[in-house]
């Protein structure tokens, strides 16, 4: 009861603070007498005995909901689960969530987890749990629900803005990894590329080793992907657009109502900083510290930004812990790129915040770019306000999946995966290298027949059409699947960039990104 105990001195404290401070503090004070009295009342007089605890609880959640979609209330059972995602590991499912109307909403699935492999996008709306209505969910309840074991199984049950029906997917719990950099390697012989997680205490020197390691191999040009990375430590956002910015320009800044709030980070000049050109790679899923990143990359003409708008998410939080192990995580501030633009989208209407994600028509077009706010980059270039990034270069994920291709990708049985074992030793005997096997290898119409014979032998539905439309993507994830069997994981993720139209429309634009560098604005971007 460690709530009841405190909540009549917090109540107190409140109201003397408001007392003194505003001739406005006679309506607070009935609020708050008003609140007291109900508590009462509940304790009193409801019909059943109640755990006064969760009715506080609800009530300091409700509240801090009022102020904005990202200020929370973290009790002391969640307290060390939430700080994992800054260090060690867990298992689980692997995804970003907050929760929207009562239902588990998708922020975004973590890359290389359960969720990404079972095709989770932000927006989704998990409505049932193992055939349990997840309606009305706690955050306590989401981790209970949520992690266990791995090689556990959970049925979750989708509701995806876009489409009429709901769907059933089954995930297989696995170990979540708290690495930030999930793979670094040449896409050829002048282009790196890095896929960043997140943002967590050793996301910079991991970035550090890993470009160190892609100069030693001759790189030249640097592909970064933010996709679907939720952001995290801003200090470490800040400290990695440093590394490639010789000046002393304005990385971001904040602005805040108490002291130590509102801050300028500026660049430091170092012998080391990057010369090389970089594009950013975001979509929707991207989020906080990767917008400071790619808004800052793209006001300083330090480089391009190809994908889709970016989350929207501009807001500092500060963790307060609390007298009885629980914290509060309050909104102190709100964040700016280099120009400044105002990254944190509007929230009037907290439940389209999370459902405007799943909007096919998302893109600011033409008419509604002209009624965004205007910003010039160093250069002379124009960019837009009005939340999130908006990229230099848009690029959709082309992926429209049919039902049993979906299906088959998100089956709790990892079906491309045993496939993948199935070809591996044939593989791995005809082929000495990655490279000879990328770039002779196809599963044609022979190879096709035979994987859909294999999924009847393992008696999986589905409709042959439908796979026939997704095949080029289906073929990808299998093969990927060889290539991490037989020469690692990153080449897992050199597999995937072949159907990876976002990542091969990036690699078009590095002749712009390196026009940038040298101070050639008047050739506009998109040329």
């Amino acid at each position: 009861m460690k709530l009841i105990k405190i909540l009549p001195y917090l109540i107190f404290g409140l109201v003397l603070l408001w007392a003194v401070k505003s001739d406005t503090a006679r309506d607070q004070f009935q609020k708050m007498k008003t609140l007291t009295q109900i508590i009462r009342l509940v304790s009193e007089n409801y019909v059943e005995d109640v755990d006064m605890n969760d009715i506080l609880e609800g009530a300091i959640i409700g509240m801090l909901d009022k102020l904005d979609p990202h200020s929370s209330y973290i009790s002391e059972e969640q307290f060390e689960l939430v700080n994992e995602q800054f260090g060690g590991e867990f298992e689980g499912i692997g995804i970003e969530f907050n929760i929207l109307e009562g239902y588990i909403t998708v922020i975004s699935p973590i890359p290389g987890t359960p969720s990404d492999r079972a095709g989770l996008q932000s927006g989704d709306k998990i409505i049932r749990i193992n055939e349990e209505s997840a309606y009305k969910i706690t955050q306590k309840e989401v981790l209970e629900k949520l992690r266990g074991p791995k090689g556990t199984k959970v049925d979750v049950t989708i509701s995806r803005p876009g489409l009429e029906e709901e769907f059933q997917v089954t995930l297989v719990r696995d170990k979540i990894p708290i690495v930030s950099v999930m793979a670094a390697f040449m896409v050829d012989d002048e282009t790196g590329y890095i896929k960043v997680n997140r943002f967590a205490k050793t996301t910079t020197e991991e970035i550090k080793e890993a470009l160190s390691e892609l100069e030693d191999e001759g790189m030249e040009q640097l592909l970064l992907d933010f996709r679907n990375n939720g952001g995290g430590m801003m200090d470490q956002a800040v400290e990695i657009v440093d590394m490639f910015i010789s000046s002393r320009d304005t990385i971001l800044f904040t602005k805040g109502k108490i002291p130590g709030s509102s801050e300028v980070f500026r660049a430091r000049k170092n012998r080391k900083d990057k010369k090389y050109p970089v594009i950013t790679l975001i979509n929707r899923g991207s989020a906080s510290a990767s917008e400071i990143v790619s808004g800052a990359f793209q006001d300083l003409d330090r480089g391009l930004v190809v994908g889709e708008t970016s989350f929207g998410k501009g807001l500092v939080q500060r963790q307060y812990p609390l007298r009885d192990g629980s914290a509060a995580r309050i909104t102190i501030a709100r964040y700016y790129t280099p120009t400044g633009r105002l990254i944190q989208r509007p929230y009037d209407d907290v439940a389209d915040y999370y459902s405007d994600l799943g909007r096919d028509n998302r893109e600011a077009t033409d008419s509604t770019l002209a009624e965004k706010p205007k910003f010039t980059t160093k250069n002379g270039r124009t960019v837009y306000g009005g939340g999130g990034i908006t990229p230099d270069i848009f690029s959709e994920l082309d992926l429209d999946l049919s039902e049993s291709s979906r299906e088959i990708l998100s089956h709790p049985d990892r079906l491309t995966f045993k496939y993948a074992g199935e070809l591996k030793e044939e593989i791995q005997n005809r082929f000495e290298s990655f490279e000879d096997f990328t770039h002779q290898y196809q599963l044609k119409d022979k190879g096709k027949a035979k994987f859909y014979n294999w999924l009847q032998n393992q008696e999986i539905e589905f409709s042959e059409e439908e796979l026939d439309e997704n095949w080029a993507y289906i073929e990808n994830r299998i093969l990927a699947e060889v290539s991490s069997g037989i020469w690692g994981k990153e080449f897992l993720f050199r597999k995937l960039l072949d159907a990876d139209n976002q990542a091969q429309e990036a690699l078009l634009h590095f002749n712009e990104a390196r026009r940038l560098l040298s101070d050639f604005s008047q050739y506009p971007v998109g040329e």
